[in-house]
């Protein structure tokens, strides 16, 4: 990679990012840039390792997928290089970001995720998020690893009607 494709690499993703509401998956970004022919997975995962570690986005994991969050400090060095990230590439971006946006929105307003506890069990925690803010949260204690992923994959397809029961049941008495 040269010097130069590194930098567009870095200013396509911070541009990505800053043009969202929310997290963004490893998986949406990567869909972007290997559509468009930009780079090579692997060429991806550096630069947003390199991005990372540069303070600029912000990461997190879950088991089930990576997300990402431009910082400030992403924000400001885009200020200072977007005139260097051609304009048919913003073009695409958003357009991309248009096209996609119900996708993006499901796939990222509902987070699951698990871990191992003390007692050898499994907590499964399932969140919606709308518009940053998270409007429903739940844990459960499960026996096994099998069951937590379930419980996970299962909340991803019921979170509307759970959280539905949940509001009706906590706010009527």
């Amino acid at each position: 990679m040269t010097s130069e494709s590194i930098k567009l690499y870095k200013l396509i993703i911070l541009y990505f990012l800053n043009r969202t509401k929310h997290e963004i998956t490893n998986a949406i970004l990567s869909d972007f840039i290997l559509e468009y022919g930009y780079t090579d997975y692997f060429s991806i995962q550096e630069t947003l390792k390199t991005l990372t570690e540069d303070e600029l986005i912000i990461a997190s994991q879950t088991h089930a997928a990576s997300y990402y969050t431009i910082t400030e400090k992403g924000k400001e060095t885009l200020s200072f290089f977007c005139s260097q990230l051609p304009k048919d590439t913003m073009q695409q971006i958003d357009s991309y970001l248009k096209k996609n946006k119900i996708q993006i929105v499901e796939d990222t307003s509902i987070r699951t995720d698990y871990t191992r506890t003390d007692q050898d069990e499994y907590l499964a925690r399932c969140t919606v998020v709308e518009r940053g803010s998270t409007i429903l949260e739940v844990a459960l204690n499960v026996p096994t690893e099998e069951k937590a992923i379930d419980m996970c994959r299962r909340f991803k397809t019921k979170s509307d009607i759970i959280y539905s029961f949940l509001y009706k049941e906590l706010s009527t008495d």
